[in-house]
């Protein structure tokens, strides 16, 4: 596991989100979109951090 915490990474993730979307920057909001995601995968599936990230952002940009 990364020095990062997963709780931490979602945390910041939500606030990353929060900020874009306040501040009308999408590309800031799908990034902390994406940090949730990979947080979560990262702690209920036990994938790696890259692993996680990778995944998340495959997931997300697919559906738009």
């Amino acid at each position: 596991m990364s020095d990062k915490s997963p709780p931490l990474e979602d945390l910041k993730g939500k606030v990353k989100e929060a900020w874009g979307t306040l501040g009308g920057d999408e590309k800031l909001s799908d990034e902390g979109e994406i940090q949730q995601l990979a947080a979560r995968l990262e702690k209920e599936q036990g994938l790696s951090a890259k692993e996680a990230q990778r995944q998340a952002e495959k997931t997300l940009h697919g559906q738009r």
